[in-house]
């Protein structure tokens, strides 16, 4: 740190020039990312309210109260009546939220059964909390193997974890066969929903078959949603619902030094941005749920417009059909990895998987974008002669 401070547009300009090359997300050319340009209503909101810190409930607890309003309008749309739970850095804290509640319900317990597609995030959490990994294959559709998971359950498990929109190919276990599996063994089910959370309530709405994933099923105990990705929220914005306030009874810390006497949290963190919660209560109230639905339907119009387009190029083909707005590309005879460099060369971010190329179909990405992506795509194929 320099002594003497710099004058703001001097730092303003400098800031410009040192970003001028980062992507933008309404060039519409970043298809990897599960995040999206958050709704500007909301970032109003987050702006007007930066100062919030919902981590002191006796200071704001204004902010506290209306936590607890978005919890309940999230819990809405989990089918849950009774929810509680909080807003939180991202998916990740709340894998990490839902597994310690796990082994504070089942003590004396150790086993954590998740499949392959499962986050990174819950190999951490596990660890972190000092579980054992229990990692079982994938089934001819991308899901979790449930035979798989019957066999590795012991008198030692702890909990199963589902994915309802894995972060590769957006899939959905069958959570259905899992909440059996956790309420014929007495078994923690959490749900990882992260992405999917804001897709499959409208994706039901909409018509499309999709399994059920959340609090209608009765062994499912928590799930992961994170409103600063298809909630288009601010980032940091993640989510953790409970069943019902017992759960998180279990991790409740009394602090002894808030502004007007005590106050209890439940959180990896004890300061947290009451900005970010006061965002996502805006965006919900704005919204409401035909809003979601229709920025849903617009998402998976665009990716099905993808998909018609990709299964017309040769030597390319989907790796399943898309469930929600994650589409996989795999080829027998294209060297994917030179395809990704060659889009990167004209501006694409798209990610790059041992088995595929991944597109995400976020609000920023417009029918227009997609056509120009495919058909720098053709060009490169063909210029490559992959076809």
């Amino acid at each position: 740190m320099q002594r003497k401070g710099l004058l703001k547009s001097y730092v303003f300009h400098e800031l410009k020039e040192r970003l001028k090359c980062e992507p933008t997300y309404e060039s519409g050319m970043i298809l990897s990312s599960m995040c999206t340009k958050p709704h500007k209503f909301a970032v109003s909101i987050f702006t007007k309210f930066i100062e919030k810190n919902v981590g002191d409930a006796t200071l704001f607890p204004k902010v506290f109260e209306m936590e607890k309003e978005v919890v309940k309008m999230i819990g809405d749309l989990l089918s849950n009546p009774h929810p509680s739970g909080h807003i939180v850095s991202g998916g990740s804290e709340g894998n990490l939220l839902a597994l310690w509640v796990a082994r504070k319900m089942k003590k004396g317990k150790n086993k954590v059964i998740i499949p392959k597609s499962a986050h990174v995030s819950l190999r951490r959490a596990i660890d972190i909390l000092n579980l054992k990994l229990v990692e079982v294959n994938l089934n001819q559709n991308f899901q979790v193997n449930i035979n798989e998971v019957k066999r590795a359950i012991d008198d030692k498990t702890l909990a199963l974890v589902g994915v309802a929109g894995s972060t590769d190919l957006g899939i959905i276990d069958p959570i259905d066969e899992l909440s059996e599996l956790a309420s014929t063994h007495d078994l923690y089910l959490h749900v990882d929903a992260a992405f999917g959370g804001f897709v499959i309530p409208f994706l039901k709405e909409l018509g499309y078959k999709v399994n059920d994933f959340d609090f209608r099923l009765k062994g499912v105990d928590s799930i992961t949603i994170d409103p600063h990705k298809m909630g288009l929220c601010p980032i940091p914005a993640g989510g953790i619902i409970f069943r019902n306030e017992s759960y998180l009874n279990l991790i409740k810390e009394r602090i002894p030094y808030g502004a007007y006497g005590e106050f209890e949290y439940a959180t990896i963190t004890s300061t947290r941005s009451g900005a970010a919660v006061l965002a996502v209560w805006a965006l919900l109230k704005h919204f409401g749920f035909e809003g979601y639905l229709k920025i849903v339907r617009k998402c998976m119009r665009v990716t099905e417009a993808l998909v018609e387009e990709i299964n017309e190029i040769k030597g390319l083909a989907l790796m399943t059909p898309p469930i929600m707005n994650i589409v996989g590309i795999r080829s027998e005879n294209i060297d994917l990895h030179l395809i990704v460099n060659e889009l990167a060369k004209r501006g694409w971010f798209i990610s790059y998987l041992p088995t595929h190329i991944r597109l995400v179909i976020m609000p920023h990405v417009k029918l227009w974008h997609i056509k120009r992506f495919c058909k720098d795509l053709k060009e490169i194929v063909k210029l490559h002669k992959f076809d």
